[in-house]
């Protein structure tokens, strides 16, 4: 029987699919596939509480990143080299609304317009977008990013609010990351743009413009909670999977007007968007 350490930093990991390396979330659709839980044992190691021999006198820690700052430097690195070894994956993509309160009215003429710009699951699994190999990688992951990951060392316990590593059964290692929250972050300059992709505050108010019957005095996008998980052969740093959740709690203050219906808009909504990179072949 083999040994499974893990090492956390912040607030803890998230249980996992030992086969997939995605972490088992209650709100997330169910990913396709096998999702039988590890059999292996496996030993925690908390920093500060660490038992440094495992069953037998075996050394648990195999020398796993332990802090924010070298679990960062080992997704950066991950990230960094398929993005520029360019190999084949099977990306998908969806938004969903979590939770709605507003006016009834408000919700669904936002809904309708909403519906334009977001994908549901069931239209990004039936339609995959398959990238080739060899090809462009500049939207991978951060869109329009210089590389796959941009916040530096420095920086990570500042950006980051929890970071675990831990080793699966079958040797690779799963890393999760999860961001401190930001209140409208850019892309690329912010935390959340550099590792994420959240859209731009003046391409969304472009997009309303756009809209005549929507007259927006004010609005806000919160991003919390916002995790990476990666699965990465350590032997060869090329990745297995990579999942990015993003919550984002959108409070607005404004008006619908169709015709001669005034529909006041005074509330907040949460949507999540989901992107899974999977299928990679270099």
């Amino acid at each position: 029987m083999s040994v499974n350490p893990e090492v956390s930093v912040g607030d803890g990991g998230q249980p996992a699919d030992a086969q997939g390396g995605f972490p088992v979330q209650e709100e997330s659709s169910v990913v396709a596939g096998s999702s039988a839980p590890a059999t292996d044992a496996q030993v925690d190691i908390q920093i500060g509480h660490s038992n440094p021999f495992g069953r037998a006198g075996e050394s648990a820690s195999e020398n796993l990143p332990s802090t924010k700052a070298e679990i960062l430097a080992l997704y950066t690195k991950a990230l960094n080299q398929a993005k520029s070894e360019k190999p084949a994956y099977k990306k998908i993509e969806y938004q969903e609304i979590t939770e709605k309160n507003f006016d009834g009215r408000a919700v669904n003429t936002a809904l309708s317009l909403a519906s334009h710009f977001m994908t549901t699951p069931e239209k990004a699994n039936k339609n995959p977008e398959m990238h080739p190999k060899g090809g462009d990688t500049t939207w991978f992951p951060v869109y329009n990013g210089s590389a796959g990951c941009m916040i530096d060392a420095q920086s990570a316990n500042q950006a980051i609010r929890q970071a675990s590593c831990k080793k699966l059964s079958n040797g690779n290692y799963q890393i999760s990351i999860t961001l401190n929250p930001e209140t409208d972050p850019e892309p690329l300059v912010s935390y959340h743009g550099q590792m994420f992709s959240p859209a731009s505050k003046k391409d969304i108010d472009a997009e309303l413009a756009k809209i005549s019957i929507v007259q927006a005095e004010h609005y806000s996008i919160l991003y919390h909670d916002c995790t990476a998980t990666l699965v990465v052969n350590p032997k060869s740093n090329q990745i297995v999977s990579l999942e990015q959740i993003m919550h984002c709690l959108i409070t607005a203050k404004g008006a619908i007007q169709v015709g001669l219906i005034h529909i006041p808009i005074d509330g907040s909504a949460s949507l999540r968007n989901t992107l899974r990179i999977t299928d990679f072949q270099y």
